[in-house]
């Protein structure tokens, strides 16, 4: 049987495997907890506020992302990002806390980790790039951002309570619109 791609392969979360993906959706959204805090959007982004970023596991779509953001914008981010990513993010002089595929499942040490230096840097806006998958989904949450911006999906709230589709433009372009870049 292949591990889980949510949870850590132990006893206490092996039956969860079995379970929908309604389900388990509930769980994590229990876990972190139904409360999405108070926020005035668009205003909320305006001067850099602290912005914690769950990069794209797809490089290249990181990449696009990292390389429109302005130097400004990285120094009050935060990052999570894949380990393959470690070059693109450091290239940038950013903050980042990096996984591999078996470390970014609940109950692992390093998922642990992640989650207290999300909350510990505690962020004001969150952006979230890339598919949805649960237990990033989860740190968005109870990182303590009131703003948590997605992209793909707006069927994930309340792990993430704004949903903006550029039309036209790219995320980072749109980001960039409500940060007041000129």
């Amino acid at each position: 049987m292949k591990p889980s791609p949510y949870f850590k392969d132990c006893f206490k979360y092996f039956f969860k495997r079995f379970k929908s993906k309604e389900s388990l959706f509930k769980w994590f959204l229990n876990q972190a907890g139904e409360d999405s805090g108070v926020f005035d959007f668009p205003a909320s982004l305006k001067g850099y506020p602290k912005t914690l970023v769950f990069l794209d596991r797809n490089l290249e779509k990181s990449a696009v992302f990292m390389r429109a953001m302005p130097d400004v914008f990285f120094k009050n981010a935060f990052l999570c990002a894949h380990e393959s990513q470690q070059v693109l993010v450091s290239a940038r002089r950013a903050s980042a806390v990096y996984y591999s595929d078996l470390e970014c499942r609940y109950g692992e040490s390093v998922f642990e980790e992640m989650e207290a230096k999300c909350k510990e840097f505690a962020p004001k806006v969150c952006i979230y790039l890339g598919e949805a998958f649960l237990p990033t989904l989860y740190l968005a949450k109870v990182s303590g951002a009131g703003c948590r911006i997605g992209f793909s999906d707006e069927n994930c709230f309340p792990f993430l309570n704004v949903c903006l589709k550029p039309n036209q433009s790219t995320e980072a372009a749109l980001i960039n619109q409500y940060y007041g870049v000129k």
